[in-house]
């Protein structure tokens, strides 16, 4: 029989079955292919998938070529095929710059100037602009002569966490971390002028904030517990102490996480290598509490859970819903913060992270994996990365 020697017509293709083809495309990486095809599926199919489900989350990385980093481009790591998706983003790459991931598909970015923030969506480059982090009403109460904005507002921004997707709703909210300024926390509410100081906070060295049933939580370097109110007049109170338990070790760090094992507080511990300034993480440790009695236990079991911590806001997925992730695990990146004096005295911009120690920590066995498939620059080549690892859950 003979061959039929016609091309395929791919590009004739209904559109309506064309939209059902592709409603079966779990991967948002496969989608993308999809739509470049040819024009006439590009223009089919939108370029905001409404079906996809939660995206297991990408690690954006800092590409680099024989331990040289790349001045424009990034790097996202998809876990699901294991490759390295390359991204001309240079409103995050450079020293000085700093980002945080979300869930919700945004990285929260810190400019050059520490006072100036931007939303901003590496998938599609859209921004969204915030407010100056400055507090002129502060100065104003401690007394101080203004002469430059810069010395009186440059204070250290340890942490930045979005708190709902800024696309298309009007009521998402960026909370920050300080040290060494007018507050610990600080917060924007879309719709309002400019940003809010939360009372009673300064002084307080915090590591993590979260919201839980609609309650924002914060936790600070003991390890205590904080109930945030972010009414008309913003204010913290103390509503749990440290987990006894927690006294046998010293951790070096401690995150809030919302799960569906209920409200977490997971414990990082550090070792340190001698004669160098390399570090790794080798354990972790998770309490949960009891809302009702403000009492802790520890959790020897998240179940099907998977944490993700480190230089973004901590969230957790199920492993169910994620084929290939192991449950009962916490993914985490390097978040360790060190001044790197090279890039001049300002706090706001010289805090640098060295990116090295990232990786899997599986609680039932207790033990430390390497992230697969993945490599980083050589810490004795590459001292700081620009930006970070960060965990971010891809949203178009």
């Amino acid at each position: 029989m003979k061959k039929s020697t016609n091309p395929s017509r791919w590009s004739e293709i209904f559109p309506d079955l064309l939209l059902l083809i592709t409603s079966y495309i779990v991967n948002y990486a496969d989608y993308v292919r999809v739509r470049a095809v040819c024009l006439s599926w590009k223009s089919t199919l939108p370029s905001k998938p409404c079906h996809l489900p939660t995206q297991f989350p990408w690690l954006l990385l800092p590409l680099f070529n024989n331990n040289t980093i790349s001045e424009s481009h990034c790097g996202f790591f998809n876990f699901l095929d294991e490759k390295i998706y390359k991204l001309e983003l240079p409103e995050i790459v450079g020293m000085g710059k700093r980002c945080w991931g979300s869930p919700h598909g945004w990285l929260i970015v810190m400019h050059e100037k520490g006072t100036l923030f931007s939303l901003l969506n590496p998938l599609t480059r859209e921004q969204i602009k915030l407010p100056l982090l400055v507090f002129p009403s502060y100065s104003l109460e401690k007394g101080h002569i203004i002469r430059n904005i810069d010395n009186i507002f440059d204070f250290d921004v340890v942490k930045a966490i979005l708190f709902a997707s800024p696309s298309g709703i009007t009521d998402f909210i960026v909370m920050v971390i300080m040290k060494e300024g007018p507050c610990g926390l600080a917060f924007f509410r879309f719709g309002t002028e400019g940003w809010i100081r939360i009372k009673d906070t300064e002084g307080i060295v915090f590591h993590d904030v979260v919201c839980f049933d609609g309650q924002f939580y914060a936790v600070d370097e003991c390890a205590n517990v904080y109930i945030c109110d972010l009414g008309a007049s913003p204010n913290i109170r103390q509503v749990a102490g440290r987990p006894e338990s927690v006294e046998e070790l010293e951790p070096e760090h401690h995150y809030l996480v919302e799960s569906t094992r209920g409200f977490l507080l997971v414990h990082r511990y550090r070792e340190h290598i001698d004669g160098t300034s390399l570090y790794l993480s080798f354990y972790f440790t998770v309490h949960k509490l009891d809302i009702s009695k403000l009492k802790w236990c520890v959790l020897e079991d998240i179940g099907d859970q998977v944490l993700f911590l480190g230089t973004n806001a901590s969230f957790s997925l199920s492993a169910r819903d994620h084929p290939g992730c192991e449950g009962n695990s916490i993914y985490y990146t390097d978040d360790k913060r060190f001044r790197n004096r090279s890039l001049g005295k300002s706090k706001s911009r010289n805090r640098c992270i060295k990116g090295h120690d990232l990786g899997a920590f599986y609680i039932e066995g207790g033990n430390v994996e390497q992230l697969p498939s993945l490599s980083v620059p050589n810490p004795p080549h590459v001292k700081y990365m620009f930006p970070p690892p960060v965990w971010i859950i891809p949203s178009p």
